[in-house]
């Protein structure tokens, strides 16, 4: 059985194992200290930035198996805020099952609650699992991504 929570404090180790297991699958690596200061973001609620995970529950204990980090922001293309999905990664033992879903749901549940005007995302050109969840609950726009690494 699959549920999702908001982490906590406690979660730390396991969302660092999650995110550093995020992180090579996109071939990227960050310092240990870039990793604790963007789970302090996290946990201080003052920063607008979230995340939720997908537990695997069993009669024992659960375990975090996957992780969605997300922004609130203000936009200047609405009144609203608008919501940015950073981060969203299942272990690769759960692809497949449900857990992505069940963490989309759960955040255009929050977004709708918060007034959000809309959520946005990236993925990799060449991630057509994601991409066939994706397509399932938004529309793919037009839009290139660019870069200036300072």
């Amino acid at each position: 059985m699959f549920f999702i929570n908001e982490l906590t404090k406690n979660d730390y180790q396991s969302w660092k194992i999650i995110f550093k297991e995020y992180l090579t699958f996109y071939n990227s690596e960050l310092t240990d200290s870039i990793i604790k200061s963007s789970w302090d973001k996290i946990i201080n609620k003052d920063e607008q930035i979230y995340c939720f995970g997908c537990y695997k529950s069993s009669e024992k204990n659960k375990e975090l198996i996957g992780i969605m980090n997300f922004i609130f922001h203000k936009s200047t293309w609405s009144k609203k805020h608008v919501c940015y999905l950073e981060d969203l990664f299942i272990q690769e033992d759960y692809r497949l099952k449900g857990c992505a879903s069940l963490l989309l749901k759960n955040l255009v549940k929050i977004c709708k609650i918060s007034n959000i005007e809309k959520i946005y995302w990236k993925t990799k050109s060449d991630n057509y699992q994601a991409q066939s969840l994706y397509n399932k609950f938004a529309i793919k726009t037009d839009f290139l991504e660019y870069e200036i690494l300072l």
